[in-house]
């Protein structure tokens, strides 16, 4: 780990949940390398909004009346920005919340984002319990103790700095040394997160942030190694969106869109592109996979293993579809009678790049596609081993009926005969 001179212990609030830029507080605690507390910063700003999402448990000691003849966030993060090099860690209680709003508030404010590392003390409690779990601070404070009047920013900025300090003395280890305790620390670079991991971590919650990660990692490795200014996604703006980004891992395709010339976004706001896991018609910067790859030709190497299933689709008029709805829709009409054969794929065949197209050709022959597997139904897998996956659910399901012997079985292989 990395030997820091400088700790700061960070704390946001914001006034309206609905918009992570809007903080209306900032309180910080610098420290020294022994987690003793030096100075303080406490700084109450101007959200830019009158709505306050927030909860009804939550009250602050102001009204919005009070705050709007105070400066914007840029007209203060000076002041924030001053404590925080490359030689501080930035701690907190759950940060990845406040490191969202800071990054979130400095593109809506067109400001720089600091570089900086983190820990974040809930995933330190967690790996000093052996299991990963999430706690608030105050009652984090309480085990040892320590009373604060809580939302208040700078109050719980020095909560997380004495809960940190006692339970690195509690396992003799130093702030140095706290990558000892099966902890990587998280990383903010041009705006860009990446989160903190855990040895401990469910195999869930393992694969959740692996995949955040990857796109952090994907951007790094592309620079480190080189970008083609002319490649095919040369000056272009993308966003990955939140859900796309830790469904599924990235990496391969990040970093050949960098490598191409490219620029992924920590926000949508700039973005010329937001790839996203659905497909949205309503705007014309949101783009699936599929879309993604088929505009800016990305290899077949790349695009390998991705998940190119929607999770949903949103056509222009707004109407909400599932994707097999909206490939129906936009097929051809058949002119079949009569019994229709019904097909059923394994997941992993749902996944690839050229299901739509599969799809919409059974559909314009008059098939029928179900999701999961039933009586009188052709079930397609990519190879017969696929059947020996006891992971997949629907073939666990298939395996099953397969026993009654009213339903078929067919290799992808066999229906592309078919199809041609």
């Amino acid at each position: 780990m990395k030997n820091y001179g400088k700790i700061l212990s960070l704390d946001f609030e914001m006034y309206n949940s609905m918009r992570y830029w809007s903080i209306c507080w900032i309180g910080a605690i610098c420290a020294d390398k022994s987690l003793d507390e030096k100075s303080r910063l406490d700084i109450k700003v101007n959200p830019g909004t009158r709505h306050k999402l927030i909860g009804h448990e939550l009250k602050f000691p102001f009204k919005y009346s009070d705050l709007k003849p105070l400066a914007k966030f840029d007209g203060c993060a000076s002041k924030l920005f001053e404590l925080i090099d490359d030689d501080t860690l930035v701690i907190g209680h759950a940060i990845d919340n406040d490191v969202k709003m800071l990054t979130t508030a400095c593109d809506h404010y067109g400001l720089k984002c600091p570089d900086f590392d983190y820990l974040d003390t809930n995933v330190v409690r967690s790996a000093i319990a052996g299991e990963y779990s999430q706690i608030g601070l105050a009652t984090l404070a309480a085990t040892y103790g320590y009373e604060f009047e809580a939302h208040d920013p700078a109050e719980d900025a020095a909560a997380t700095l004495y809960v940190l300090k006692r339970m690195l003395k509690d396992r003799g280890v130093s702030i140095d040394e706290v990558e000892s305790l099966g902890i990587k620390v998280g990383k903010v670079r041009g705006g860009l997160v990446r989160r903190c991991e855990l040895d401990c971590m469910s195999d869930k919650a393992r694969s959740h942030v692996d995949n955040f990660n990857a796109v952090f990692d994907a951007v790094q490795d592309a620079c480190r190694e080189g970008v083609n200014r002319g490649g095919a996604t040369r000056g272009v703006k993308i966003f990955v969106d939140a859900k796309l980004r830790t469904c599924q891992n990235l990496y391969t395709l990040v970093k050949w869109t960098v490598a191409e010339g490219g620029k992924i976004m920590s926000e949508p706001k700039n973005a010329d592109v937001v790839l996203t896991s659905e497909l949205d018609f309503t705007d014309a910067r949101m783009t699936s996979l599929r879309m993604f790859v088929d505009r800016f030709s990305v290899p077949e190497s790349v695009r390998e293993g991705l998940d190119f299933f929607p999770n949903k689709v949103t056509t222009e008029n707004g109407e909400v579809l599932s994707y097999l709805q909206y490939l129906k829709a936009k097929s051809p009409k058949s002119n079949v009678r009569g019994a229709r054969t019904t097909y059923c794929f394994a997941r992993e065949i749902e996944r690839r790049y050229e299901f739509g197209d599969i799809a919409s050709r059974l559909f314009a022959s008059g098939a029928r596609i179900c999701f999961v597997p039933e009586n009188r139904v052709t079930f397609v897998v990519d190879a017969p081993e696929r059947l020996d996956d006891e992971s997949d659910r629907k073939v666990v399901m298939y395996n099953r009926l397969a026993q009654s012997k009213k339903v078929k079985l067919m290799t992808l292989g066999e229906l592309a005969e078919i199809l041609n």
